[in-house]
């Protein structure tokens, strides 16, 4: 029906998010209005909110910006050219959107469409914090109904982790090494054990967030309050180092630590963002060591891969849920971030 109308939040400026009433999306062609169930809170959005994200400073990100690209949900309406969902289906969806009509976006080649543009975030296209969202079929996915919806607004996160591993094999002699135990570390160290890495160490400075760790796969967990990191991992290790660390907590301390607990021709992925340039990074030692660093960021095809992992894993990710707020006070978690900062992994916003 026209006029109608839904809550969201935009941020106007830092420190600046508003619960406003404005018109609900409308479905045409071949996009999807879907009914918002969860939506995660990322450190990406909380950086947004405060202004102190990088992408802000730069101008990709610019208020006012309607947050959010953690979710799932159920279709609600359908454009008339829609085949593939109908109201009613379960989904989630990638975190950006294309044109759908470019020559790359006609090939499937979404990621290279001369019009990209990132749900919540970079070039924004209206995030999830949204009773409802709207969303282009091609870029939209059946949540299978043994995967919840707290997990499928995992799927986003995932997704980001799923990049660290590609190309990475790993197997009962491998040690792999997860700093940060923020959900995208916690993934990170599901995802390692499912790959089969013998030895999963997690290292963190939270004992709540360490012993959630252990509950998706983590052997050994390392406070780095109490332990150096690097001599610990060289110990076991027999000295020799890690095959493989997931840099997600984005603290330069950690990034650098990588390097030296790592073996020869070992490979760093980085899951994180820093917010500013670093200094300090031991290039000699990265040569020397013939060491491979590589940027993770997600990319077409790993929210599909990721989903059909989550329903092969009888490991499930419900520990990285540490908090559930109802959308009506989700300005708490950012007006009030201390509250929740000591012991949050994940909090999901509830819309049901």
């Amino acid at each position: 029906m026209p006029n109608e109308t839904m809550r969201a939040v935009t941020v106007y400026g830092p420190n600046d998010a508003r619960m406003e009433t404005v018109p609900k999306p409308v479905a045409s062609g071949r996009m999807l209005v879907i009914k918002v169930s969860r939506t995660g809170v990322c450190a990406t959005d909380f950086s947004i909110y405060t202004g102190e994200s990088s992408f802000v400073r730069s101008g990709e990100i610019t208020y006012p910006c309607r947050i959010g690209h953690e979710w799932a949900g159920v279709v609600e309406s359908v454009g008339p050219a829609v085949t593939r969902f109908k109201p009613g289906d379960r989904v989630y969806a990638d975190n950006f959107t294309s044109c759908g009509h470019c020559p790359a976006c006609l090939k499937g080649d979404y990621m290279n469409c001369t019009d990209i543009h990132s749900v919540g975030t970079v070039n924004c296209w209206d995030g999830c914090f949204a009773e409802y969202m709207l969303m282009p079929e091609w870029h939209v996915y059946p949540l299978p109904d043994r995967v919840s919806m707290d997990v499928g607004a995992l799927i986003e996160p995932a997704s980001i982790a799923y990049d660290a591993f590609k190309e990475v094999t790993l197997g009962p002699d491998s040690t792999a090494v997860i700093y940060g135990t923020g959900a995208i570390g916690l993934i990170s160290v599901w995802l390692a054990k499912y790959y089969g890495a013998g030895q999963v160490i997690l290292i963190g400075r939270t004992p709540s967030k360490l012993e959630r760790g252990k509950q998706v796969g983590a052997d050994v967990t390392i406070n780095s309050r109490e332990t150096d990191p690097v001599a610990e991992v060289k110990a076991l290790t027999s000295g020799k180092g890690a095959h493989l660390v997931v840099e997600t907590s984005g603290s330069p301390d950690a990034l650098k630590e990588s390097f030296r607990l790592c073996r020869r021709y070992a490979r760093i992925s980085v899951v994180s963002f820093y917010e500013r340039d670093l200094d300090g990074i031991p290039m000699d030692h990265l040569v020397l060591q013939n060491l491979k660093i590589i940027g993770a960021a997600g990319c077409y095809g790993n929210a599909e891969n990721v989903c059909a992992i989550m329903q092969e894993n009888p490991v499930s990710l419900e520990p990285c849920i540490t908090h559930h707020v109802p959308f009506a006070d989700c300005l708490d978690v950012f007006e009030h971030e201390s509250k929740y900062h000591a012991d949050k992994i994940k909090v999901m916003i509830d819309f049901d």
